[in-house]
């Protein structure tokens, strides 16, 4: 098995953690910032108030204040839309991320899975050749003596979790 591939998919679920995690954040934010942008844009379209005074001075004041208060919502409004928009952004940036790193873990979880049921086919097939052994083992106690030395092969996992077979030359003692 590749020494590795535990601590790969250990990497993956934490990336995959961490981005979720960043998703669901962004999900709740712009669920928090949605009805904000409809009041305000509510507010904007307001018609504004007529003013009111008894001078220059007060009626001045007052259509200010009113102008100021309509443009305070539309910039609010328009502030909140570039922040939903940069939101909206980021999630369909990581939601295709999120179902990639969700195929990886599935694909190195079914490789783990191979390895595991390759190396456990080896464990068979060495123990199969150990029998072997044995048995060339009691011939020659039995006095067959025109064996000397058997090539056996010998099986493993490489780097790259393929079987690789090693011919192994046997003495019999």
């Amino acid at each position: 098995m590749s020494k590795d591939l535990p601590a790969s998919i250990d990497d993956l679920v934490t990336r995959q953690t961490e981005l979720a995690e960043t998703l669901q954040s962004l999900r709740q934010e712009r669920d928090r910032l949605v009805p904000q942008l409809e009041e305000a844009k509510a507010e904007a379209a307001k018609p504004p108030e007529p003013a009111t005074g008894s001078s220059p001075e007060s009626l001045l004041e007052s259509a200010t204040q009113s102008a100021l208060t309509r443009y305070t919502w539309k910039a609010k409004a328009e502030g909140l839309q570039v922040t939903l928009d940069w939101i909206h952004k980021r999630l369909a940036e990581g939601e295709p991320q999120l179902q990639q790193l969700e195929r990886q873990i599935a694909e190195a979880h079914r490789r783990l899975e191979r390895e595991t049921e390759a190396r456990k086919g080896i464990e068979a097939m060495n123990a199969a050749i150990e029998t072997v052994k044995r048995q060339l083992v009691e011939l020659k106690a039995r006095e067959c003596h025109h064996i000397y030395a058997v090539n056996l092969p010998e099986f493993c996992l490489d780097e790259h979790g393929q079987v690789s077979v090693r011919p192994h030359s046997f003495k019999i003692p």
